[in-house]
């Protein structure tokens, strides 16, 4: 692992390639530094798994190109409004299948049993691991997997009973 430091050193001596490259692939001078701000958010990130011997000015490069391809990707998808007019004109207010989701899955969350509610809730809203969850809940950490995979399943389920089974197994 390398030190802070260490990156602070690679990325100041990596950036002005960095802006050259990002300027290379998109061609607009008004979203280099987004890429380039993009890229030390994730490379900042995941600086604690690069080891000593790692190539991290490569690393960076990698980085910076992918976050160029997913903005190029999510832009497909995007519709400029700038003054509003199509937001406006939408029949439902966008949240309002956000609310009533949110909603389905709270009543969902409340059926299952607790001990799988209890697994689910420190694993995936709390944040805490496997080993961790197993720990307080005085039991071992396959048990609380299951019982995690066993919750996702159930819920799916719940929300979505026309989920076939291989899409209830992948949402996770």
């Amino acid at each position: 692992m390398i030190t802070d430091r260490e990156f602070t050193h690679f990325w100041t001596n990596a950036q002005r390639s960095l802006r050259s490259y990002a300027f290379y692939l998109c061609r607009d001078p008004l979203l280099i530094d987004d890429l380039v701000q993009q890229t030390a958010l994730q490379a900042w990130g995941g600086r604690h798994g690069l080891r000593p011997d790692s190539n991290v000015r490569a690393w960076l490069f990698a980085i910076l190109r992918n976050c160029h391809f997913s903005q190029r990707r999510r832009r497909k998808y995007e519709v400029e409004d700038p003054d509003g007019t199509l937001v406006e004109n939408f029949a439902v207010h966008p949240t309002y299948y956000a609310e009533r989701d949110l909603a389905d899955v709270s009543v969902a969350f409340q059926e299952l049993p607790e001990n799988q509610r209890q697994a689910l809730t420190h694993t995936a809203l709390r944040g805490l691991s496997y080993a961790e969850t197993a720990r307080l809940c005085a039991c071992k950490e396959g048990t609380i997997k299951s019982r995690v995979a066993r919750a996702r399943q159930r819920l799916l389920e719940l929300v979505d009973p026309a989920a076939p089974r291989s899409q209830v197994r992948a949402a996770y």
